[in-house]
């Protein structure tokens, strides 16, 4: 099951608010919509994944998605971690296209008459292990097995790899395969080295130290807050600029009538602009003159705030939307 939900990334959610409320002649989507397309490439690989980890018994292992853990001075970041009683695995998901060779030294990568070479993922996941073990020492957590594999994702990719290069043939998988090597691995180790007490502790222990990176959006791309398109979005016909009347947001170009449609240009808010607001920040996001008829929109969403009416600042949910 599931200890750490199974979600995307802030980063690929950001980016995406931010392509959709950029002037669709910006110069700045030259750069975004590759950085959006290479981020939902990954993400579609761990979809997949997560598609077959759904399938294995839910009591053997504790999943971990998108762990980003901090050691010394840096931190290093998980795509899945398998937590046992009896061995940890860790699981690094490619959503490469074409053909993909995996050498000694490298991967390279063939796809569209071009020649793309990569570090040996295989480096990355042995490096992960490394880490994770040396997270666990710091920490105190009995010594336990952490086994390593590099899941292929896309099924169309054509996957070679050196002959003689026997540590990729045991650590590199498709997604359609990942169950039985999974299984292969669980069934290797016979003796339960944790019990239930030890496996709650270091399923707290990695929620806890869990550290995501904050990405302010607007910075890497060098955007300023007024170039933004705001107002809410019709989920009708996609143009900006919907009015509130009666406690109903109105389409000026196609009518459409919607309720709800400021909760995710509020949630666009929050991605792009910081995690709270006052009244008179979100009237303007919004585009709504009232400050009566923003109270009332922000009544209904029972956001946590801080201060009194006037001075009141609305702050974010753990897990809106």
């Amino acid at each position: 099951m599931y200890a750490k939900k199974f979600g995307m990334p802030a980063i690929l959610a950001k980016a995406e608010a931010l392509e959709k409320r950029m002037p669709k002649d910006h110069p700045v989507l030259l750069e975004l919509i590759p950085f959006i397309k290479n981020l939902r490439s990954g993400y579609n690989g761990e979809k997949k994944i997560h598609y077959f980890l759904k399938q294995i018994p839910s009591q053997r292992f504790y999943i971990f998605h998108d762990l980003r853990l901090p050691y010394g001075d840096t931190y290093f970041q998980l795509d899945f971690v398998l937590l046992s009683p009896k061995v940890i695995i860790l699981l690094d998901g490619k959503n490469h296209s074409g053909k993909l060779t995996f050498d000694r030294n490298q991967m390279t990568q063939e796809y569209q008459d071009k020649r793309l070479v990569y570090e040996n993922p295989i480096f990355q996941a042995n490096r992960h292990k490394l880490l994770l073990h040396y997270f666990f020492e710091k920490h105190k957590i009995p010594k336990i097995a952490i086994e390593s594999l590099v899941v292929i994702s896309k099924s169309s990719t054509e996957l070679m790899i050196s002959p003689g290069y026997s540590e990729a043939q045991k650590k590199v998988c498709r997604a359609s395969n990942l169950i039985e090597r999974m299984d292969e691995i669980y069934h290797r180790y016979n003796l339960d080295l944790f019990d239930h007490k030890m496996l709650d502790k270091i399923k707290k222990l990695l929620i806890r130290s869990y550290t995501p990176l904050e990405t302010d959006i607007l910075a890497k791309f060098n955007i300023k807050t007024f170039e933004i398109i705001s107002g809410v979005q019709c989920p009708n016909c996609l143009m900006f600029g919907m009015g509130f009347k009666r406690k109903n947001w109105i389409c000026p170009f196609c009518q459409f009538v919607s309720q709800d449609a400021h909760i995710q240009a509020i949630a666009d808010y929050f991605l792009l602009i910081k995690p709270s607001f006052t009244n008179p920040e979100i009237r303007a996001f919004l585009q709504v003159s009232s400050s009566r008829a923003a109270t009332y929109l922000l009544s209904l969403l029972k956001f946590p705030y801080t201060g009194t009416t006037k001075g009141r600042i609305y702050c974010q949910p753990k897990d809106f939307l």
